[in-house]
């Protein structure tokens, strides 16, 4: 065979076998299975691919625990959003709070509503005001005060506040004790939902009268042991009983147009006082309280209760853990929005409360219980820290505008725009 006159040819042949062999190994490359191709890999590019890993599973679990506190973006209506829309940062943090109107005016006793006032509502175009005995100096008078307030707010962004009072009945009657009204029976003695549902229907209609449109009441705690002052407020020891009285008074109030706030979850019937800074703690398994304290609650929500007022209390078998009360903990909000149903207006207890300030200071409480997805914020005093704290971390970012929108368009909704 002559190899020099054939090279050519044989040479063409073993080229056209070796791009035959590099053609099959690449495919194999791209089938083979890849923790097989793995073991092939250098120890660098293993790190790399277990730290992918890892990380993947790390989002994972984060995304499980996510779920617990996960809880659906409020829709609101194409009015309040367009309202939401026309509102300033400021005039949206501003209908976040709740106080007395001594804080925003500056005066010693607020009994009259007047050029003063209009100038703080201008520069604080609050969501509410609470009420107590001493603001009362008669009927006609208060009725005054409460139709400027309301022209006030209307004027400044359209948008009527909450007018609100504590009005249960027994120990608890600055409306009726400040105007000589008769006071309704204490929570406890009116003994079945019938007589709860009178006593509420009589407080509604002296609160319209006077122009009136909030009552930071039923309470829907249940009554433990010797605990005098649940003895006092709470309808009874029987969660059913009490949750049938609670769901009447709401019923109530809500015919009569007055909002009605029940409170306070998860209850303070069995709850300790921490040794250290004096918060209420509770420590009842999850599933005891759902069958038992939680019903009245639930039956408040069943029944229409606009507002839900979360207690400053140590929980862990709702919130998960042992230093966040249920007011400042994202798993509270969930839980009573995936669990519970309620997609109201959820307000905090006082944040100005002594014990909390021992964990919390005021201001950062307030920033928290935004963050956690409750849509009020009550502050019995020092509510203009509060207020700049929150816009101060709106602005930088620490809240959400997304958060803020949500509180705000559930306010908006509750207020009827």
């Amino acid at each position: 065979m002559n190899f020099r006159k054939n090279g050519d040819k044989y040479l063409i042949t073993v080229e056209a076998l070796a791009l035959i062999v590099v053609l099959v190994l690449g495919v194999l490359h791209f089938i083979v299975p890849g923790d097989v191709r793995e073991k092939k890999i250098g120890n660098n590019n293993s790190i790399a691919q277990d730290a992918t890993e890892d990380a993947t599973q790390s989002v994972n679990d984060d995304t499980s625990v996510d779920a617990d506190v996960t809880v659906a973006p409020f829709t609101p209506t194409d009015s309040v959003k367009s309202k939401l829309d026309s509102m300033t940062t400021e005039q949206k943090v501003a209908q976040l709070f709740i106080t007395r109107p001594e804080e925003i005016t500056g005066v010693s006793t607020f009994t009259q509503a007047g050029k003063k006032t209009k100038s703080a509502l201008d520069e604080y175009p609050i969501g509410g005001l609470i009420f107590r005995q001493e603001n009362f100096l008669g009927e006609e008078s208060t009725k005054i005060m409460m139709s400027n307030l309301q022209a006030y707010a209307q004027e400044k962004n359209g948008v009527n506040m909450f007018l609100a009072v504590d009005e249960e009945g027994g120990d608890r009657a600055p409306l009726a004790n400040g105007h000589a009204y008769e006071v309704q029976p204490a929570p406890s003695t009116l003994g079945s939902a019938d007589a709860a549902g009178k006593s509420a229907s009589t407080i509604a209609s002296y609160m319209t009268k006077n122009g009136l449109n909030m009552n930071l009441s039923p309470t829907a705690d249940v009554a433990y042991g010797d605990n005098s002052e649940n003895d006092t407020y709470a309808f009874g020891s029987d969660s059913a009983t009490v949750g049938d009285c609670v769901a009447t008074e709401v019923s109530s109030f809500n015919s009569a147009g007055i909002y009605s706030v029940a409170k306070c979850f998860p209850g303070k019937g069995k709850a300790t006082s921490d040794s250290t800074t004096g918060m209420l703690w509770m420590t009842d398994k999850l599933e005891d309280l759902e069958g038992s304290d939680f019903t009245s609650y639930k039956k408040a929500i069943d029944a229409g209760a606009p507002v839900l007022m979360i207690g400053n209390i140590l929980c862990q078998s709702v919130t998960g853990e042992e230093t966040t009360p249920c007011s400042l903990s994202s798993k509270a909000v969930a839980y009573v929005r995936n669990s519970m149903g309620f997609q109201g207006i959820l307000m905090t207890d006082d944040l100005s409360d002594t014990s909390l300030n021992k964990v919390y200071s005021q201001d950062q409480a307030a920033i928290e219980a935004v963050k956690a997805g409750m849509n009020m914020i009550f502050v019995s005093t020092g509510f203009e820290g509060s207020y700049n704290a929150v816009l101060t971390a709106v602005n930088n970012g620490d809240i959400s505008s997304e958060q803020l929108d949500d509180a705000v368009a559930r306010i908006l909704t509750t207020k009827g725009i």
